[in-house]
């Protein structure tokens, strides 16, 4: 990583007793201190939050501001806290970070501590177990998602990509610190690579990861606790999301090569499981029929069986499974059916501030899934200020404070959203063809 232009600035040091007591009373519960310190550090560069839709933005609970003061310097204890000795005092400042970097722009303010705190991350994912891996690992991908497409964005990735895939790889190491890193490697690796090469790196750890859950020698389901069952579902979606980037001739050895073997997944005795192989084996036919090569499918994996038990899951009704389970899954497998069957887009809609956002391919919906998986409640913050995400979801500039606090009528915000619609829509029939041209 970049060195530190100060090395001994202000937030190196830390030695107030009174304050590390506070704060350590307070890191009795990662979700307490989240709670507490978010209502001083959310007012820095927030998003304008009154027209937000989601329930997530609701609950964010961001209280009076506090001033850019108490912010720095609640920011510096938390970098500093990093290097202390007790567990849970490093999970509250990781907690606190985190937070921060949901709905706080920090890249400015961080410039002077950005190697100590990666230092500091680093000795955490290193050394650290469980819980504290995992809130070290969101820390990262925050770090990324804030910087962007900017250099450090990059370096940030090169730097974490090792460590993180060691953890991956780590069979001793805990399921969920695992899953977590998952999930963030994949969002490093779908926002910060510019190297092809790295990214199947990404996607070949994964796959090492999943496969795991593909029927045994003998054709029988295998039996994994819940936790890996997690860890197997995020190797998965980071494995599709990276996958939705991937040139078009590496998609055709990856058909080749899983296309034939993920249906078995759909057997999984995991909910989460099988709707995620499902909307994997739709993205696959979504980019197969976008190349005009449905016949590799057809080739590939019987069209006939695998619609047959689609529709077994779209209209499952079996009483051993939980209701909320049976729901979902019918609901996420209607629309995988139509997508294998008549090759129907998935029509998600998702309104934050004055806007909306339109999932109506199933890359849009992989990625979409996997940033708010990472981002949480500060996906609606992100969706309106991070210029990174509003050119991924061709979204556009962000808009003006002035026209913020201005909805529109209802039949103007229409006409608007129509006219997005339809330029988004000729943009992406452009993209297909940009794609064709990356795999030749």
């Amino acid at each position: 990583m970049p060195k530190n232009k100060s090395k001994k600035g202000k937030g190196r040091g830390f030695q107030n007793k009174g304050m590390t007591s506070d704060l350590l009373k307070a890191g009795e519960s990662t979700n307490l201190q989240d709670d507490e310190t978010l209502s001083e550090i959310s007012s820095v560069a927030t998003a304008n939050s009154d027209h937000c839709t989601e329930e997530s933005a609701a609950s964010d609970g961001i209280a009076e501001p506090a001033s850019s003061e108490d912010v720095e310097m609640k920011l510096k204890e938390s970098i500093d806290g990093l290097s202390e000795k007790t567990a849970k005092y490093r999970q509250s400042c990781l907690a606190v970070i985190r937070k921060s970097l949901y709905t706080t722009w920090l890249v400015d303010f961080l410039e002077n501590f950005r190697e100590t705190l990666s230092d500091g991350v680093e000795r955490c994912l290193k050394k650290g177990k469980g819980e504290e891996q995992s809130l070290a690992a969101e820390v990262v991908a925050m770090l990324c998602v804030q910087y962007g497409a900017q250099a450090e964005g990059e370096e940030i990735f090169n730097h974490f990509k090792p460590i993180l895939t060691t953890i991956i790889l780590d069979k001793s190491a805990s399921p969920t610190a695992r899953s977590k890193c998952c999930l963030v490697l994949g969002i490093l690796a779908f926002l910060a690579s510019d190297d092809m090469e790295d990214v199947l790196q990404c996607m070949d750890s994964f796959d090492t990861v999943f496969r795991n859950s593909f029927l045994k020698g003998d054709k029988s389901v295998p039996t994994h606790t819940p936790a890996q069952m997690d860890l197997h579902v995020s190797a998965l979606s980071s494995w599709a999301l990276l996958l939705s980037i991937t040139p078009w001739l590496k998609v055709k050895e990856f058909a080749e090569k899983r296309l034939p073997r993920l249906p078995e997944l759909l057997q999984c005795k995991d909910v989460m499981m099988r709707i995620t192989a499902g909307e994997t084996i739709a993205l696959f036919f979504e980019i197969l029929r976008s190349e005009e090569a449905e016949g590799m499918a057809s080739r590939l994996v019987s069209k006939r069986e695998l619609v047959e038990d689609l529709s077994e899951l779209a209209t499952d009704s079996n009483k051993y499974r939980a209701k909320k389970d049976r729901r979902h899954q019918r609901s996420s497998f209607r629309d995988i059916l139509r997508a294998v069957q008549i090759g129907e887009s998935p029509e998600d809609v998702i309104k934050f501030n004055s806007e909306v956002l339109y999932l109506d391919t199933w890359t849009m919906k992989r990625q979409y899934a996997n940033l708010k998986e990472v981002i949480s409640t500060g996906m609606n913050f992100h969706l309106k200020e991070n210029s990174l995400l509003r050119n991924i979801f061709q979204l556009g500039p962000s808009l003006l404070d002035s026209n913020r606090n201005t909805k529109g009528s209802h039949f103007e915000r229409h006409l608007y959203n129509q006219a997005v619609f339809k330029a988004r829509s000729k943009v992406r029939g452009k993209q297909r063809d940009k794609r064709t041209g990356l795999g030749t």
